[in-house]
């Protein structure tokens, strides 16, 4: 007897279940993919996606329509169940059929319409939510004659407005929540609009490459630019890979190990607008700069505009990101997209994939004109900082921190490394101590052994009174120190009402230099210095002294979190907890501890320009 396949026991449960609990942000993605695949399948020349609104009862629905090969009424039935598909490989590497049914559904329950043209003949089918049912179905229609039917030829009513059935086409329009629903406006839900170029921008984000031959074109009511009224002009959407020569510079570097493939791109804003280059390369979209991982031409865990800013010092760039895009391109054989195709895991495990894992490849492949590009993006300052570092440095040594050296992984994209600081890795040593030894059976414990006995490698014995030197002892190095004193800035890494966010992957820790406390402090230092020949310039050294001070209380504070790396008690996220925005905020708070520092550091500037002055 053959083994038996497992069944369903309650497939209506299953298919409402697995509706209701599908991501809708994945729509766009879905609708467009197919349309591009089948568009792929028309003759060169004639391979086009249109998006574009369509009126039912007056209302605007987003409507995807392409070229390619047509589905008779048969296809279409097949095609329009779950987990089904017409035309292609089901494959959980490829665009296997479950998406954009699901997705659409869970945004649009008022149904469906898919229309297909195939041999001149077009049918029609439409899917939606039945509150009789309370599942969901093809609904069906009563014809003319009387009958009723879930699949219908609608041929002659298509013909009469106009629309060709002299080639292959396919139609799909999305009805959304209700039959007043504007899925134009809002196409992931009632309540929840999108501005005007979400539908192209989306497409633009998620895919770095359309099908061979085939041209997108995006109704002008939905695009950024002039037409915002009009309806029925199109424009045409270009990938960031077509336009990437009208970009300043971009470079691709290859990590050989991995196989994982970092393109750097510099995409700053056009000197004659305010957009940057890549949009105004693309008037069908708005672009902006954007951290990506690459699976086969598609983006996954995109971030861009603030979440970029905040994450960006962790890949090696702490100023730039508004002008620096890095795309994570990874192999073929590098990662699985998960069931809803929102996100990637690992093949392995199937545990979550995301930018970060890789941002350590990011520093360590990063091109020199990237570094510059960082530099020039980097504000002045007017403050030399090094004091403070090397007293943190100092107390980091007194405190014996070690670096945290993460060991190799045996899967080379999962290798993290928390410290940059360029210190060689441990290497196995071949020094074996007897007490580590396995015993051998019949022999004597190792302290009862002839202690003459041939070793690996002989042990030499310092002379007396011998430390081992601050290299190898690899202590910990003080966080690099960044005072911001521009809203924007602050705001980019979500610092607003923080005193500062250390970044432990990069050992940089960013102040906030508008934080309440330090004018506060500010205040009270240019009052004890009221007297001055220039109120001003007293004012602008103690705002100085009262951002100095700060950075040393939020940096001594994350020194002594560091130094719990070494007490067992504390885990991982204890260390995080500890070196919090929050947690920081705290320590600065107390800025009375720092007054009389802060006094000597003024005064000492005083003489300093006093001496200056008089030479």
């Amino acid at each position: 007897m053959r083994p038996e396949h497992l069944g369903i026991g309650d497939k209506t449960f299953l298919i409402n279940r697995l509706i209701k609990q599908a991501p809708i942000n994945t729509l766009i993605r879905e609708f467009f993919k197919n349309a591009d695949e089948n568009a792929a399948l028309a003759p060169e020349g004639k391979r086009t996606v249109e998006i574009m609104p369509t009126l039912i009862d007056g209302v605007r629905k987003l409507t995807f329509w392409n070229t390619g090969v047509g589905m008779s009424a048969a296809e279409m039935r097949r095609a329009t169940d779950i987990s089904s598909s017409v035309n292609k490989m089901m494959s959980l590497d490829g665009n296997f059929g479950i998406g954009a049914k699901v997705s659409g559904l869970a945004a649009s329950p008022d149904g469906i319409r898919y229309r297909s043209c195939k041999d001149g003949e077009v049918n029609e089918v439409t899917i939606g939510w039945d509150e009789d049912e309370q599942t969901y179905v093809r609904y069906a229609v009563l014809l003319a004659d009387g009958q009723s039917e879930t699949i219908y030829d609608v041929t002659s009513a298509v013909t009469a407005n106009g629309t060709p059935t002299d080639f292959d086409w396919t139609e799909v329009v999305l009805f959304g929540e209700n039959a007043s629903h504007d899925t134009v406006a809002e196409p992931i839900g009632i309540g929840m609009p999108v501005d005007r170029s979400f539908i192209a921008t989306s497409i633009f984000r998620r895919f770095v490459s359309f099908s061979a031959g085939v041209q997108v074109r995006v109704d002008v009511a939905m695009t950024k630019g002039g037409g915002k009224e009009e309806t029925g002009r199109f424009r045409q959407l270009r990938t960031l890979d077509e336009i990437l020569d009208r970009l300043p510079r971009h470079e691709d570097v290859t990590d050989t190990a991995s196989g994982v493939t970092v393109r750097y791109i510099h995409d700053p804003r056009h000197e004659g607008s305010s957009h940057t280059y890549s949009a105004r390369a693309n008037a069908a979209t708005g672009s902006t700069t954007f951290c990506a991982l690459v699976y086969r031409d598609e983006r996954y865990d995109f971030r861009t505009q603030k979440v970029w800013s905040s994450v960006a010092p962790t890949f090696g760039i702490p100023f730039g990101s508004k002008v620096l895009t890095v795309e994570i391109r990874l192999p073929d054989d590098g990662a699985l997209p998960n069931q809803y195709r929102d996100a990637l895991t690992w093949r392995h495990d199937k545990s979550p994939l995301t930018a970060d894992q890789y941002a350590y490849l990011v520093r360590q492949l990063m091109p020199d004109w990237v570094k510059d590009v960082i530099r020039s993006e980097s504000p002045d300052s007017a403050d030399d900082l090094n004091d403070l570092q090397s007293d943190l440095q100092s107390l980091l040594d007194e405190l014996r921190v070690p670096t945290n050296v993460a060991k190799r992984s045996s899967e080379p994209t999962l290798r993290s490394v928390a410290n940059d600081a360029g210190l060689a890795e441990p290497e196995p040593t071949t020094l074996q101590s007897e007490q580590e030894e396995d015993q051998i059976p019949g022999l004597a414990p190792p302290s009862k052994r002839n202690e003459q006995r041939a070793s690996k490698s002989r042990v030499r014995l310092a002379p007396e009174g011998a430390t081992a030197s601050k290299l190898s002892r690899a202590l910990e190095r003080a966080p690099e120190i960044k005072i911001l004193v521009e809203a924007e800035d602050i705001a980019d890494r979500e610092m607003k009402g923080r005193a500062a966010r250390f970044y432990a992957d990069v050992q940089t820790l960013f102040v906030n230099g508008l934080y309440p406390v330090v004018a506060k402090m500010a205040d009270e230092l240019a009052n004890e210095f009221s007297d001055a020949e220039d109120p001003d310039e007293a004012r602008g050294i103690a705002l100085q002294a009262a951002q100095r001070t700060l950075a040393y209380r939020v940096g001594k504070a994350t020194c002594f979190a560091l130094a719990k790396r070494m007490l067992d008690d504390w885990s991982t996220e204890d260390l995080e907890r500890a070196t919090s925005p929050e947690s920081l905020s705290m320590a600065a708070d107390d800025y009375r501890q720092s007054l009389a520092s802060a006094r000597k550091w003024i005064k000492d500037r005083v003489r300093m320009a006093s001496v200056s002055a008089l030479g």
